[in-house]
């Protein structure tokens, strides 16, 4: 048996860091079918609007929101429609969008390239 009456001292530094992410609440809706999901920091944010355009490519109609926004956007507001067959620039609206407290839904048209 070993026993020890010395004191021990740690003079690590120890450090705690903290990931501060952003939370996403968004409420989605996949051909009128509604869905809810809380995305943990940018990247995740990031792949679900890839997600989301990917099933717009696949025909499907897509609807999706940030709840977390306060919103200013009234619900009697006009519609905003943009159209480009630029998908890095339809991304990019729709994710600004988003951010401003909008609704946006996505649709693709295969046949002609126009988000």
């Amino acid at each position: 048996m070993a026993a020890s009456c010395q004191k021990e001292t740690f003079n690590e530094g120890t450090s705690i860091a903290a990931e501060n992410s952003t939370v996403y609440k968004i409420h989605y809706s996949i051909d009128g079918v509604t869905h809810h999901v809380t995305l943990l920091g940018d990247e995740t944010w990031h792949d679900f609007l890839n997600r989301m355009f990917a099933l717009a490519e696949e025909g499907h109609t897509v609807t999706f929101r940030n709840v977390n926004i306060n919103s200013q956007v009234s619900s009697t507001k006009d519609v905003i429609t943009y159209t480009t067959t630029n998908h890095d620039e339809a991304y990019k609206w729709a994710e600004k969008k988003v951010n401003e407290g909008y609704d946006v839904t996505i649709k693709y048209d295969e046949r002609t390239g126009i988000y």
